[in-house]
C-alpha cells in the first residue's frame, strides 16, 4: 500500500504542494514503514533531516495520519524531554529508572514521532544514550525530524563524549534520510505579511481592534510571576516584546500561554543581534548548553532572541498566531551569529503564520 504517496500525489494535482524528488524519496520510505507497523515489527524507525523549509513536519503529519494503529504519539522533542525529567522524579530512588519508563512508555506506544529533535540542554545530553536505549530495548520505533544530522547534535556541547553514543543509537536504529534541497516550501508562495506589521503601527491596532481588542495596562500571571499586558481581545493578549523576552523566561512559560490563549499581539520588537557588547559567550542562558571550543561575540538581545525562539516554536507547534509589529523587517530581524542556525527556522515559521486564518471567537 501507498497511503503517503497516494495523497502526496493528489495534493501536488491540487497544487496545494509543489512537486520535490527529495521527498518523494523520504515517502517512500515512511510508506514502507508504515506498511511495517501494521503488518510486522519494524527493524529500525527513520530520521528525517534537512534544513527547515523542506517539509518535514509536512511528512511527519503525513505518516501520522497514515498509521491505522490507535498506540501512537507525535510530540515536539522538548514536550517529550519535559515528560521525561518528570517521571524521573516519580521513579527516583527505583532501580534503572531509564528503563522503568520506557517499558511504561511502551505499554501504551509501538510508534513515537518526534518533530524537532534537537539538542541543546545538557541535561537532556547527558540521559539520551541510556534513554533512547531503553526505549529501543522496548521495542518502541521512532519517527524523528531534525535540521541536523545526527552527527550535528549537541555540537561543542559540555561533555559532548558522552552524547556521543545518543548518535550511534540514532543512526543503528533509524533510517537516515535526507531531504535536502535548495527550495524552501514555506515561501513557496512569497511573505504576504497578513500578520507581520513593518512601521505600521496603524494596520497593526486596527487587527488588534477587529478581534474586540481594548486597551489596558494590567498584569497576568505565567508560571506564578507576574507579567505586564497592554491589552486583551477575544482569546488573546496585547504585550511588549520584553515583557516576554527580557525576564528569565523558558519554555514552560511558553507553554501556558499557548495552554490559555489562541492569539498573542506582540509590538515593539527590536533588531537583536546587531551590535556587540564587547564581550564573548560561552554559554546560554537557561538551557545550560555551553560550548567548549568555539567563543561567539555576544550581541545585543542575544538572550531575548532565544525566549523569542523558544515562543514561537510553541506557537507553531500549537497552531497558535503570533502578530509582530516592529520597525524593522523580518529578515533583520536577527542579524547575529550565536542564534543564526535556529533563527533561520524562527524566520520561517514566522512566514507559513502569514497564511494561517485568525482564530475563531
Amino acid at each position: 500500500m501507498h497511503r503517503l504517496l497516494d495523497k502526496y500525489n493528489q495534493l501536488i494535482k491540487s497544487s496545494t504542494l509543489t512537486f520535490d524528488p527529495a521527498q518523494i524519496s523520504a515517502i517512500d520510505e515512511l510508506d514502507k514503514l508504515c506498511n511495517q507497523i501494521t503488518t510486522a515489527a519494524p527493524s529500525k524507525g527513520i530520521y528525517l533531516f534537512g534544513p527547515v523549509g523542506r517539509g518535514k513536519s509536512m511528512l511527519m503529519d503525513m505518516f501520522f495520519e497514515s498509521l491505522t494503529i490507535k498506540n501512537k504519539q507525535r510530540l515536539h522533542f522538548h514536550h517529550f524531554m519535559q515528560i521525561i525529567h518528570m517521571q524521573l522524579k516519580k521513579f527516583q530512588g527505583k532501580k534503572d529508572p531509564l528503563k522503568l519508563i520506557a517499558i511504561d512508555w511502551a505499554k501504551h506506544t509501538k510508534v513515537l514521532c518526534f518533530d524537532e529533535f534537537f539538542v541543546k540542554d545538557i541535561g537532556d545530553a547527558m540521559i539520551l544514550a541510556g534513554l533512547l536505549d531503553a526505549f529501543f530495548k522496548a521495542g518502541v520505533v521512532f519517527v524523528a525530524t531534525s535540521n541536523s544530522h545526527p552527527s550535528e547534535l549537541y555540537k561543542n556541547g559540555l561533555q559532548r563524549n558522552r552524547f556521543e553514543p545518543t548518535i550511534d543509537l540514532l543512526m543503528a536504529n533509524c533510517n537516515l534520510i535526507n531531504i535536502c534541497g535548495e527550495h524552501d516550501h514555506r515561501f513557496a508562495n512569497g511573505f504576504s505579511a497578513n500578520f507581520y506589521f513593518e512601521s505600521n503601527e496603524l494596520g497593526f491596532s486596527s487587527l488588534f481592534s477587529s478581534l474586540g481588542g481594548s486597551l489596558g495596562l494590567t498584569h497576568i500571571s505565567i508560571q506564578k510571576r507576574p507579567v505586564e499586558i497592554l491589552g486583551e481581545c477575544q482569546n488573546g493578549l496585547l504585550v511588549d516584546f520584553m515583557a516576554l523576552c527580557s525576564e528569565p523566561r523558558s519554555t514552560p512559560d511558553y507553554i501556558q500561554l499557548a495552554n490559555d490563549y489562541e492569539i498573542i499581539f506582540i509590538k515593539n520588537i527590536p533588531a537583536m543581534g546587531c551590535s556587540a557588547t564587547n564581550s564573548l559567550v560561552a554559554q546560554g542562558t537557561e538551557d545550560g548548553y555551553i560550548r567548549e571550543k568555539q567563543a561567539f561575540e555576544v550581541r545585543h538581545f542575544d538572550d531575548e532572541a532565544r525566549r523569542f525562539i523558544a515562543l514561537i516554536d510553541e506557537f507553531y507547534d500549537r497552531k497558535k498566531l503570533i502578530v509582530i509589529s516592529s520597525t524593522y523587517g523580518l529578515q533583520n530581524l536577527y542579524t547575529g551569529e550565536l542564534l543564526a542556525f535556529e533563527f533561520e527556522r524562527t524566520k520561517s515559521r514566522l512566514v507559513e503564520m502569514q497564511s494561517w486564518p485568525l482564530p475563531s471567537p
